[in-house]
């Protein structure tokens, strides 16, 4: 970072300061790897920090908490940090600690990354250029933590400790719990504004719906996922000190300025579970949060065709017979839209209906379609009864770009409730569609709310909608015996309504 810095403080039993600064001598952190100290940090260490200007010796950058396995009890911490700095924990402690005084330490794990360096990419004022970008990956899970409780945290760096503003997660426990969903911001530092928009109607949500708990991505965070200046403009975004970042893997994250793409950028940009099967570890993954199972997938795996769309299933299949009395309820994310918002085409839907109709999945998320999107309960290919089937939807761009319009359903108009996308149009071509989705979780119910800026860049919000669901192993006698499958889908006419962007 380079100059003086007033964003540091050194906690070092060595210290030999006169005057005020001698309360700093007994605060040296002690600590064992992933296991917290109990030792109080005085809390007066904290307000001379704001006096004190020491040299910024290392960065750390790219900090963001993702969820463990039971995010109830435990959370994963992750960020980044220069070569050099191979010591670096997290603080952190309760909220309402606001002194500081119960705070612990957790030694963090790392390794060495260079899977961005050199990746052809752009600056932030449109230069070609190519990435710099060798560090230490870090990461750490928390553990032992009080469910349902608003927890703060820091990261330090040897024995000192940063002292800007304390960043913020909430664990899992209370019987009813809310979450923000996102989809399709694009990241991209020669476009600020896409940042901004998102920041908008971020803020816009949260005005509504104040407790949010968690953010949710269904992927396309960063334009290119190889470019890591851009995943580093990602983390530096106000919400990402503010909340667990739960995220799936987009194409776009998944792929460089040119040939081809690497898991490994979305995996080392986050601290996910390492709970996918194999080659998708950090990438595809589980957690649990209240009595929701929470599975993500990465579709450009299962591009590959069936066998790699069958073992992803398989591997699902698993962790929800292995956690079984662990959660009530299912909900799966991937990136590729369910059905096209354009005309109703179904899409990754016919992949997965099955699978849902098995598994009695709750809610499908995705995005990708950059249109708002929202089904009727669906089972066998059939409206039936909350509850009864699983409800299928995709989040709505957040960028106010590169979207498509929503057009006439000419197929599955009877599976469809609603669909949205602004019919604003930028002068390239694209519709300006920002929004987001904001989802209430209750004991028995689910609702959703659609959340977006409208032509004055004006908050609304539309179809909001509850629905009554049922445990995964309930009984559902009420649905109808399975129908032979059949093909009832007519080809999609032409569409001129919009340009679907990949």
């Amino acid at each position: 970072m380079g100059g003086p810095s007033w964003a540091m403080l050194t906690l070092n039993s060595q210290l030999n300061l006169d005057g005020p600064f001698s309360l700093l001598r007994a605060a040296r952190l002690k600590h064992r790897a992933f296991s917290p100290f109990r030792n109080a940090i005085p809390s007066v260490m904290l307000a001379l920090a704001c006096m004190v200007a020491t040299p910024a010796s290392a960065e750390v950058r790219s900090v963001t908490a993702n969820p463990a396995e039971d995010c109830s009890t435990q959370m994963n911490i992750g960020w980044h940090a220069d070569l050099g700095e191979t010591s670096c924990s997290v603080v952190y402690t309760q909220k309402s600690d606001a002194a500081w005084a119960q705070a612990m330490r957790v030694a963090g794990k790392s390794k060495r990354s260079e899977v961005f360096d050199g990746i052809d990419s752009k600056t932030s004022d449109s230069k070609d250029w190519k990435e710099e970008a060798k560090f230490l990956d870090y990461g750490v899970t928390l553990t032992g933590l009080k469910p349902d409780t608003d927890y703060m945290y820091k990261v330090a760096v040897d024995d000192t400790v940063s002292t800007d503003p304390a960043r913020h997660f909430k664990t899992a426990g209370a019987s009813e719990f809310s979450f923000l969903w996102l989809s399709d911001v694009h990241v991209y530092t020669p476009l600020p504004r896409r940042t901004d928009r998102l920041n908008t109607v971020f803020d816009a949500a949260i005005k509504i719906e104040p407790s949010v708990d968690f953010v949710y991505s269904t992927g396309d965070v960063v334009a290119w996922g190889g470019s890591y200046s851009f995943w580093k403009k990602l983390f530096e975004q106000p919400f990402s000190s503010k909340y667990m970042f739960a995220d799936v893997i987009g194409n776009h994250d998944w792929m460089k300025r040119r040939d081809g793409g690497n898991n490994e950028f979305f995996a080392v940009a986050h601290n996910n579970p390492t709970n996918g099967y194999a080659g998708q570890e950090g990438v595809s993954y589980w957690f649990i949060y209240g009595d929701v199972l929470f599975m993500a997938f990465n579709t450009e795996a299962m591009r590959d065709g069936p066998e790699a769309e069958a073992e992803a299933k398989a591997w699902a299949a698993g962790v929800i017979e292995k956690q079984k009395g662990k959660y009530k309820r299912i909900f799966i994310a991937q990136h590729y839209n369910w059905f096209d918002g354009r005309n109703g085409k179904s899409a990754w839907y016919d992949h997965w209906k099955d699978f849902c109709d098995e598994h009695h999945v709750t809610l499908a998320m995705s995005g990708h379609n950059h249109v708002y999107q929202r089904t009727h309960s669906l089972w066998d290919d059939q409206v039936v009864s909350d509850g009864l089937g699983t409800v299928y939807m995709v989040a709505p761009s957040s960028d106010g770009e590169r979207g498509v319009e929503a057009g006439p359903l000419t197929m599955n108009a009877e599976k469809l409730a609603f669909t949205y996308s602004s019919h604003v149009y930028s002068t390239d071509g694209q519709v300006r569609t920002v929004g987001c989705v904001l989802v209430d979780v209750g004991p028995k119910s689910i609702k959703t709310r659609l959340v977006y800026m409208d032509e004055q860049n004006q908050a609304q919000i539309a179809d909001e909608h509850t629905i009554t669901t049922l445990p995964t192993d309930a009984s559902r006698s009420a649905l109808p015996s399975k129908r032979p499958a059949t093909k009832t889908e007519k080809p999609a006419p032409e569409v001129t309504s919009g340009t679907m962007m990949q």
